[in-house]
């Protein structure tokens, strides 16, 4: 049957008691400037994550996830984005310890769907992050995000944006030239060590710390 969204903005209290109980959806960004093939990290100032992160924020009831991420790009970035430009990269369930809604202590827990979008050279000029909720960005490639002391969730969603990108060239490769048999497998198998590339369970050596909310903590991943 057909839907028809009855949101509305709840009251402080009202949308505490929401998280408490609530597992909320989450649409978040992986930008990507083409020509460089480096991706926008925003250096959050606000719980949860008050960190390097992605550009992103909650789905709306009715909305899909590449709905939801034109809605924050235009709202955010002044950008106007058709859907059909995002793909999909991953998902991943997050449980953060703190939150910016009081009580702060009781935590909020997310339903994260990453995407992948493209700029041009104009969008990318375009591009001035919320300083409410902002205090730095930076474009990085990803093998620095990788490499670098950055959450294991934002590792695990550039890991596969590039295994993303391997499938795309793998498929294109099978269309133009089915019969070269040599660049398939190729392809195939830079694909499959791609796709292993997942965080270890136990305790992250990456710490979440916070100068500017005199906050810091410990982060685990679990499978």
């Amino acid at each position: 049957g057909s839907f028809a969204s009855h949101r509305i903005r709840l009251p402080d209290k009202e949308y505490g008691e929401a998280l408490d109980c609530l597992v909320k959806g989450c649409s978040d960004l992986l930008l990507v400037a083409p020509e460089t093939g480096r991706v926008l990290l925003g250096k959050r100032s606000v719980q949860p994550q008050p960190d390097w992160w992605f550009v992103g924020g909650r789905i709306f009831p009715g909305e899909t996830p590449a709905q939801s991420a034109c809605r924050l790009l235009k709202r955010e970035l002044s950008l106007e984005i058709q859907p059909e430009r995002l793909q999909p990269v991953c998902t991943q369930s997050l449980a953060w310890g703190m939150r910016e809604q009081r009580p702060q202590e009781h935590g909020t827990t997310d339903l994260q769907v990453v995407l992948s979008l493209s700029l041009d050279n104009a969008e990318i000029d375009r591009v001035t992050l919320d300083p409410n909720e902002y205090l730095d960005s930076q474009w990085l490639l990803p093998q620095e995000v990788l490499s670098g002391n950055f959450h294991p969730a934002l590792k695990f969603a550039v890991s596969s944006l590039l295994a993303v990108r391997k499938l795309r060239e793998l498929q294109a490769a099978v269309t133009a030239q089915p019969d070269n048999d040599a660049e398939i497998a190729a392809l195939a198998r830079e694909l499959v060590s791609l796709s292993r590339k997942q965080p270890l369970p136990g305790m992250s050596e990456y710490r979440v710390v916070a100068p500017q909310l005199q906050y810091e903590c410990s982060v685990e991943v679990t499978l």
